[in-house]
């Protein structure tokens, strides 16, 4: 679509609504609660936040009458300090690890079974998972990279457009707050998979075929799904937050089965594209699943969590610790 068909849509959004002015918030002691984009809420909220309007989805008194809304936005406990720390150390050490220290590491094979030509022996796979091999799509492999950029963008958007169109009297920490804990669960999963494939270093598809192309160290590299498990995390974060916001909207629906088909397709597409096999993405999906809502569920609680940075003197290990009472 051309961004200049955008435009009308944007002036119509913009423009009062019929009758007038747009209708007033307040909060339940009865204080004022400000709309950054006023002339848009009337056309929105009772699709996003059915709690502002009446049963029948009319605003409240033909739309002059004030509304009743919450003073934010924001459903979670947020220690800033502590939850930039812990997200931007995550994505650092994945990043790290990722661009810097994969791509130095020496090619090879941990196969149960290698064949004489370099090859993994395919009989040490299941049947299940036989399927992977001799997949290959670059469609399919375009598809997931687009799904995880899609999977960070949207809850952005989303975050932010309710911002402007809702109610609320600090935007700017309700939109940082519930963003920094969905990124918070995508950081945190992150650096699971990749202490997992580093763990697990499970030969990809590629390393069964007849003809195999030489190896890689990313190539051992298969278990779990990092795509899978970053897109699921972030779906199921972001769905958690919209919940919470709003646990009588009907829209939730629709974030609940967009999250639901984006991570299943994600999934499909890494096997397809010949990159993981079955195992690899159903793993993807529990990591990032349990991640996406742990995450998020422990900042709606009252709970003196402390993240820290270990490290285990006797194997130089690093560890990611929470520490407090649970």
């Amino acid at each position: 679509m051309s961004v200049f068909a955008l435009v009308p849509f944007l002036l119509f959004a913009a423009a009062p609504a019929a009758g007038g002015q747009a209708p007033g918030f307040v909060s339940a002691d009865g204080g004022d609660v400000p709309v950054v984009a006023p002339n848009l809420a009337p056309r929105v909220a009772g699709a996003l936040a059915p709690e502002l309007v009446a049963d029948g989805g009319e605003l409240l008194d033909g739309g002059q009458a004030p509304s009743v809304a919450p003073r934010s936005l924001s459903v979670y406990k947020v220690n800033m300090p502590a939850e930039a720390a812990v997200t931007v150390g995550s994505f650092g050490l994945y990043f790290m690890v990722d661009i810097l220290v994969k791509p130095t590491l020496p090619g090879g094979l941990s196969c149960r079974t290698e064949l004489t030509n370099g090859q993994c022996d395919p009989a040490d796979l299941s049947a299940f998972d036989r399927y992977a091999v001799g997949k290959t799509s670059p469609e399919w492999r375009t598809f997931s990279d687009v799904a995880l950029a899609a999977s960070i963008a949207v809850p952005l958007l989303y975050l932010g457009l309710e911002s402007l169109i809702l109610p609320t009297k600090t935007p700017w920490a309700d939109f940082i707050g519930d963003v920094i804990v969905v990124a918070e669960a995508m950081a945190v999963t992150a650096t699971m998979q990749t202490v997992l494939k580093f763990a697990f270093r499970r030969p990809r598809p590629d390393r069964y075929l007849a003809v195999a192309p030489p190896p890689t160290f990313d190539d051992e590299l298969s278990l779990p799904s990092g795509h899978v498990s970053i897109v699921t995390a972030a779906t199921t974060a972001f769905t958690t937050t919209i919940f919470l916001r709003h646990p009588n909207a009907p829209v939730r629906w629709v974030v609940f089965g967009a999250g639901v088909a984006l991570s299943l397709m994600t999934a499909f597409a890494r096997v397809q594209s010949g990159q993981h096999f079955p195992t690899d993405v159903i793993t993807g999906l529990l990591i990032g699943g349990a991640a996406g809502f742990a995450i998020p569920w422990i900042h709606t609680r009252d709970l003196p969590v402390t993240p820290a940075v270990a490290v285990n003197p006797a194997t130089g290990s690093a560890m990611l610790v929470f520490s407090g009472p649970w």
